[in-house]
């Protein structure tokens, strides 16, 4: 409990299925500046909290993928909130539906044959951020849980690839969990935080903004392995 209550001061948490509001917005610099540190923050917060976890960092989130299991997965949007549940005492969170109301939460993924792209479906399963970092789990399935394909998992839903979605109940602990992704607007952190490539974008984000173009923000992302999916070369090198 002691990480949750450490964490309550972080309250812009956004529901599950509300979107949040825009990365632009109109504030006096010192107002922007002080989000900005907030944002900063969360963001160190989750990346230590995870590394003391025994999870490795991958600035290369594909280079993660490629040391999963050959096999199908769950993933989804995970409020961060319960990712602190996760790693803290209480070691486990249930997800369920109130009433019959289901939907899509989460994406069925085999990180061999699924390649990187269907695994973005997985982020548009909820709206749920915490000072703009948005967390994303991937876990080991289980003959527990409850999964349904519901209808609007098809290949082609309105212009998306979306024959992946799932809806899912059930309860995730940390045994299960295979890695963790941190999400996070790339002008809202340190520029010393970010690879060569993401930097390089983030110029081309600033100077179309300061053109009055039409500029989408660069999110940066970070994946986190247990330890023990590291590959038998990663292991050498340690050693």
């Amino acid at each position: 409990m002691i990480l949750l209550r450490y964490m309550e001061k972080f309250t812009q948490t956004q529901p599950d299925q509300t979107p949040p509001p825009p990365f632009e917005i109109s504030a006096p610099d010192g107002q922007i500046e002080n989000g900005n540190e907030t944002v900063t923050e969360t963001f160190y917060f989750f990346r230590e909290l995870l590394a003391q976890q025994g999870f490795t960092e991958y600035t290369d989130v594909n280079s993660a993928y490629k040391s999963l299991p050959p096999e199908k997965i769950m993933v989804r949007r995970e409020d961060p909130r319960n990712v602190l549940k996760l790693l803290s005492e209480e070691g486990s969170y249930e997800v369920d539906f109130v009433g019959n109301d289901r939907y899509s939460n989460c994406v069925e993924w085999n990180p061999a044959t699924d390649g990187p792209r269907n695994i973005s479906n997985a982020y548009l399963e909820g709206y749920t951020n915490l000072n703009s970092v948005v967390t994303l789990i991937g876990m080991e399935r289980n003959d527990t849980d409850d999964i349904m394909r519901l209808p609007d998992a098809v290949q082609n839903f309105h212009g998306l690839q979306r024959d992946g979605v799932r809806s899912f109940t059930g309860t995730v602990n940390k045994d299960r969990v295979l890695f963790i992704n941190l999400r996070v607007p790339g002008h809202l952190i340190p520029e010393s935080e970010l690879t060569d490539d993401e930097l390089e974008r983030l110029d081309l984000y600033h100077e179309a903004k300061e053109a009055g173009s039409k500029s989408v923000p660069v999110m940066i992302h970070r994946s986190y392995l247990q330890n023990n999916l590291q590959t038998d070369d990663e292991l050498e090198k340690a050693a």
